[in-house]
């Protein structure tokens, strides 16, 4: 346990004592002061159920770690011995400090990223990919073991799209010095853009005056997408445009390469779409390795359809006694009326759930019924608890697949698979399509964080060497900062941001804590310091760095990296305070500046450890 859990203890302790409460309940309504006049913890005793606040002591004697109880209104706020904070804290201090493990860790797997490969990662991803990234080393961080999977949706419409196209094109490899996922992209969104306005004009025919003002409207929109494609590559263009036109019935083809694929018996179909997802896969990879994601594994929508599980999943909702009639079509009614198992399913009250289609007219799968299969055997590999961090506007999709699955008998699986869902992200003057090729992609936002990032350290005359990693921390700290539900705008100019709030900030900080360290040509010692001048700003630094190991393991917990960057940055604001007006190895009195010096170790153990948590890589010099 630590310090300032032994604290919160004590605290516990004489609150159950004079109010009669029982001491597991005040433990759950003990919060941290944030106000210096009131204390450093803090408990509302209404919440306690207490009636008569007034007939209790004004104050009450503390312990060892607690000082002082004092009420102030309907609160009783505890006031910490700093001096025996300190010396509990830094005899004990070690390189893990603040990292705790659980009793009984899981198994649990993370998806996330999972970009359908048929252009490059774009914003959006990148929030995806981080936020998973970030929330994967939390979990391992409370010792969980965490496997990282990557969907790969190589069956389906939108990859027998790329491919068509790329047929059409008479398979090429792609240009000399460009990335493969952004010449795919490039093939993908001319095939689709060429494939809506060939039927849009063909609806134009028929429409009546309403509707054909809204195709005409839709017409120049592609239009003017495609006029932004051709400006790319306008022999590549062209030639694609010539070979789709000369085709008398796209869709057949592209329907064909979608049942083949699925079958897996083509072997020319199968080939060409593996390499194509593969390409894509390896773009994805380069660019997510400049930002420190890895994966342990990719799993590939086709093996489930080859293998036959999603068939074992159609058979078992074929079967089903809620399998019904929606629309013409075969489906599954999903919407549980059982509030009991609606709460345990997280599916909100009063939300209707549209049944979920099994299968298209011709036989061939949807991705929903895929993502029961998908989720089946992620459970099958011993995880205890699976997590999909996919954006917001699939939490419908995501309950109608518990739903799914708890009524298909799985209600283990059902109950422990969750959604961790995530706002969209934008760029300043920016709109996205990936289907007509406008996107601002993760390697472009990449580019624009490191330019910034450079010139930066150039005009400080910084160390070069580190641009990666801070170019990296920016965006890390960007995407960590802001909570999941919120949408995110990002602005590459606060991003880079060395002064304030940033990741570069965080890593700045903490190079200063750490030189400071470095050039001390002696090893502080406790008893040696002297705690008694542990006042003002450095009794802040003090107390923020005991709470550490409650932020940590709660952000942890709770996988809210937004309330473990919170912190952070207030540890660097403090530190940063007293740095500029406090000299540290100037200080000329040995008990003061050994006590200034663990205190500066505290901050550079806090930091360290949170950064790398965050995948922030702690620099020692910048």
């Amino acid at each position: 346990m630590s310090v300032i859990e032994d604290a919160i203890r004590e605290f516990v302790e004489i609150v159950a004592r004079v109010t009669g409460a029982d001491a597991s309940k005040v433990a759950q309504e003990v919060t941290f002061s944030n106000r210096e006049e009131f204390g450093d913890l803090s408990v509302a005793l209404p919440s306690l159920g207490v009636k008569n606040v007034q007939a209790l002591p004004e104050s009450l004697q503390g312990k060892k770690f607690v000082r002082l109880v004092k009420k102030e209104k309907v609160y009783y706020n505890a006031y910490l011995d700093e001096k025996e904070i300190f010396e509990s804290l830094f005899q004990n201090l070690s390189e893990f400090y603040g990292i705790t493990k659980v009793d009984n860790p899981k198994y649990i797997i993370v998806e996330h990223t999972s970009a359908n490969p048929i252009h490059p990662l774009h914003i959006g991803h990148m929030r995806n990919a981080i936020l998973g990234d970030i929330i994967s080393r939390m979990l391992s961080c409370r010792g969980h073991k965490v496997e990282r999977r990557f969907y790969v949706n190589d069956a389906g419409r939108q990859v027998a799209i790329l491919t068509y196209g790329y047929i059409k094109l008479n398979k090429p490899d792609p240009p000399v010095g460009v990335k493969a996922d952004s010449w795919l992209g490039f093939i993908y969104s001319v095939t689709n853009v060429v494939l809506e306005i060939r039927k849009i004009k063909g609806e134009l025919n028929s429409a009546d005056e309403s509707r054909r003002a809204e195709l005409i409207k839709r017409l120049d929109e592609l239009v003017a997408a495609a006029a932004t494609l051709e400006s790319r590559d306008r022999e590549t263009f062209y030639r694609l445009v010539d070979a789709i036109n000369s085709d008398p019935d796209p869709e057949k083809s592209i329907a064909d390469i979608v049942r083949k694929y699925e079958s897996g018996t083509d072997k020319e179909i199968v080939s060409t779409v593996r390499k194509l997802v593969d390409m894509a896969l390896k773009g994805f990879q380069e660019s997510l390795d400049k930002l420190g994601v890895k994966f342990d594994g990719f799993d590939y929508e086709s093996d489930l359809l080859w293998r036959g599980e999603v068939k074992k999943v159609i058979e078992e909702m074929m079967s089903s006694p809620y399998r019904i009639t929606y629309k013409d079509t075969l489906a599954l009614e999903v919407n549980v009326q059982d509030e009991r198992v609606r709460d345990a399913l997280e599916i909100p009250k009063g939300l209707e759930l549209p049944p979920l289609v099994i299968m298209r007219s011709d036989g061939t799968s949807l991705y929903t019924t895929r993502d029961v299969a998908y989720t089946l055997y992620k459970f099958s590999r011993g995880a205890e608890v699976v997590i999909n961090v996919i954006a917001e506007q699939q939490s419908v999709p995501q309950m109608q697949l518990r739903a799914a699955l708890y009524l298909l008998g799985h209600k283990r699986e059902a109950e422990n698979l969750f959604h961790y869902s995530y706002a969209m992200v934008s760029l300043q003057g920016s709109k996205m399509s990936g289907r007509l090729g406008k996107y601002v992609s993760l390697d472009e936002v990449y580019e624009l964080v490191k330019a910034s990032v450079e010139q930066k350290i150039n005009e400080k005359g910084g160390n070069r060497e580190v641009i990666p990693e801070v170019t990296s921390g920016a965006i890390r700290y960007a995407i960590a900062s802001v909570s999941a539900n919120k949408q995110l705008n990002f602005n590459v100019k606060t991003v880079t941001d060395f002064e304030q709030n940033s990741g570069p900030y965080l890593q700045y900080t903490y190079a200063r804590a750490y030189n400071i360290l470095d050039k001390a040509n002696e090893e502080p010692s406790v008893s040696e310091a002297d705690p008694n001048y542990i006042k003002g700003d450095w009794r802040n630094l003090l107390i923020l760095i005991a709470k550490f190991p409650v932020v940590m393991k709660k952000a942890c917990d709770e996988l809210r990296p937004e309330d473990l960057v919170a912190y952070l940055r207030e540890v660097a604001d403090v530190f940063n305070k007293v740095y500029n007006y406090e000299r540290v190895l100037q200080e000329p009195d040995r008990g003061k500046r050994f006590t200034k010096l663990l205190i500066v170790k505290g901050v550079e153990r806090v930091l360290h450890n949170g950064l790398s948590v965050l995948g922030i890589t702690p620099l020692k010099r910048m």
